[in-house]
C-alpha cells in the first residue's frame, strides 16, 4: 500500500458507493451488500467523515434502500438515469454516477483537507481517471469491488484494493475453511523455492540494503505463489502491480514493510526464473500465471469486469411479474435448455422462448430478459465460438443460464 502522503490532520475518510454497481454485482452470486460491513471496512483507514451512496432510487430494485443507507450513516444521492431503446429493441441505460461521484470527490478534496483517504466502492473502469486525479492530489485511494467484476485498470491505479466477497464480508463457509494453525516445526524448504529465494534476495540487494534471511524470503515467495493460485483457480487475472497489495493483506505489517514493500517485482521474477510461476508481458503490463497453464491461453489477459445487464424499469420487466408468472418463465427457460440437442441458450433464444409465455412484443421481452439478468435470475454462461455460414469467419457469442442459487429459481424448480 502506498501512503498517499497523508500526514497528521489528514486522517479522515470519505466513503463513496456506486450502489447500483455493487448491488447488481453481488446479485450475480445471490448476495446482497451489507452497509454496516462496508462502513466498517472504510473505518479501517480512519474516521469516516463523508459518506454517500449513488443510484437511481426510483428503480424498484433500489427504491427501498435509502432508509437503510441513512440508518448506516450514508447519504443517498439521486443520480439521473437516461433510458432508451435501440433500433434492435435492446434496452440501454446511461446514468451519470461516475460523473457525479467524480465531481463530489474533487469537491471534497478541496473543501475538506482533513480527508486523506477516499474509499470508492465500485468495480467500474470509468472511475480510473478520478482515482488518478485524487492520487495526484496526494490522497490515498481504496477501491472496494467484487472479485469477479472489478476492472483491472482500476485495480492497478488504487493504493489499496479490497474485494467485498473476500475482504469485507467473506462468505461463512470460506471463513470457516481457514482453521487456526498450531505453531509448526521449521519446515525444510523445497530446493526450487530455496533457489528462488536466493535469487530474489540477490535482486533485492542489487537495489538497496535488505535485512532478511533466505528462509524469510522463501516464506514471502510462498505467499506470492498462494496469491497466484487463488487468482488463477478462480479465473481471475493477476497483474504484477496487484501482488504487493495482496501481500500486505496476508502478512504482518512489520514483516511486509521489512521484507516485501516495493520488492514484489523482484520476487516474482525470481519465481519466474525458477519455473514456479509464469510472468507474461501483455499490453505493457506484466501478468502472473500458474506454471502449467497453456501458453496459447495466456497470450493476452481477459478484459476483467463483466458488463452488467441494464434494463428500463419503466417498461415491462421482471418486477412486474406475479409469483406464478415468474415460475412460468423460469420453468420455460429450464425446459428449453433441457430439450434434446440444445447445448446452451443465447439471449435471442431465451427471448423467443418467453414470447408465448408472457404474450408481449419483442422489445418488452428483451427488456424482461435484461431485467432477469440484473435481478440474478439469469447469469452469463460460457462464451462460445461459431462460424458465419456465408463467409466461414469465426465469431464469439455469449450464452446464458438460470442461476440455480437464486431463490426464485430454486422455488420454481422445486430445488428447496
Amino acid at each position: 500500500m502506498r501512503d498517499g502522503g497523508n500526514g497528521p490532520g489528514h486522517d479522515d475518510v470519505a466513503l463513496l458507493v456506486d450502489w447500483e454497481n455493487l448491488k447488481f454485482s453481488l446479485m450475480q452470486r445471490n448476495r446482497r451488500p451489507n452497509v454496516t460491513a462496508l462502513r466498517e471496512a472504510a473505518e479501517r483507514f480512519g474516521r469516516v467523515a463523508y459518506a454517500r451512496a449513488y443510484a437511481d432510487w426510483m428503480d424498484p430494485v433500489q427504491a427501498g434502500d435509502p432508509a437503510s443507507l441513512y440508518t448506516a450513516g450514508l447519504e443517498p444521492v439521486y443520480v439521473l438515469t437516461r433510458r432508451y431503446t435501440t433500433a434492435e429493441g435492446e434496452a440501454r441505460i446511461q446514468n451519470s454516477v461516475d460523473v457525479k461521484l467524480a465531481v463530489d470527490c474533487i469537491e471534497a478534496s478541496h473543501l475538506y483537507p482533513n480527508i486523506g483517504t477516499f474509499v470508492i466502492a465500485s468495480g467500474d473502469h470509468s472511475f480510473f481517471h478520478v482515482v488518478m486525479l485524487l492520487r495526484a492530489r496526494g490522497k490515498r485511494v481504496v477501491v472496494i469491488g467484487v472479485s469477479w467484476a472489478t476492472s483491472a485498470q482500476l485495480v492497478q491505479q488504487a493504493d489499496v484494493v479490497l474485494y467485498y466477497d473476500l475482504d469485507v464480508e467473506p462468505e461463512v463457509d470460506r471463513a470457516a475453511a481457514a482453521p487456526v494453525k498450531e505453531p509448526a516445526a521449521v519446515e525444510k524448504i523445497e530446493p526450487r523455492l530455496a533457489a528462488a529465494a536466493a535469487r530474489a534476495l540477490e535482486l533485492a540487494q542489487a537495489k538497496g540494503p535488505i535485512s532478511a534471511e533466505p528462509r524469510e524470503i522463501a516464506e514471502v515467495l510462498k505467499q506470492i505463489l498462494a496469491i497466484v493460485q487463488d487468482f488463477r483457480t478462480n479465473g481471475r487475472d493477476l497483474p504484477l502491480s496487484l501482488v504487493g497489495q495482496e501481500l500486505q493483506k496476508r502478512m504482518p505489517q512489520a514483516d511486509f514493510q521489512r521484507l516485501a514493500r516495493g520488492r514484489a517485482g523482484d520476487f516474482a521474477r525470481a519465481l519466474h526464473e525458477s519455473g514456479l510461476l509464469m510472468m507474461v508481458n501483455a499490453d505493457f503490463t506484466d501478468w502472473l500465471y500458474l506454471p502449467n497453464e497453456r501458453t496459447e491461453a495466456i497470450e493476452r489477459p481477459r478484459n476483467v469486469g463483466q458488463e452488467l445487464a441494464k434494463y428500463d424499469y419503466a417498461r415491462f420487466n421482471y418486477n412486474d411479474l406475479t409469483e406464478e408468472q415468474r415460475r412460468a418463465v423460469i420453468v420455460a427457460i429450464h425446459d428449453e435448455r433441457n430439450k434434446p440437442g440444445i447445448g446452451w441458450l443465447t439471449f435471442n433464444r431465451i427471448v423467443d422462448t418467453l414470447k408465448p409465455v408472457v404474450r408481449r412484443e419483442d422489445t418488452d421481452v428483451k427488456n424482461l430478459v435484461n431485467s432477469m439478468l440484473s435481478w440474478g435470475v439469469l447469469r452469463v454462461g460460457e462464451e462460445r465460438t461459431g462460424y458465419a455460414p456465408d463467409t466461414g469467419q469465426m465469431y464469439h457469442f455469449k450464452t446464458f443460464e438460470l442461476d440455480l442459487q437464486n431463490p426464485d429459481v430454486r422455488r420454481a424448480l422445486h430445488l428447496e
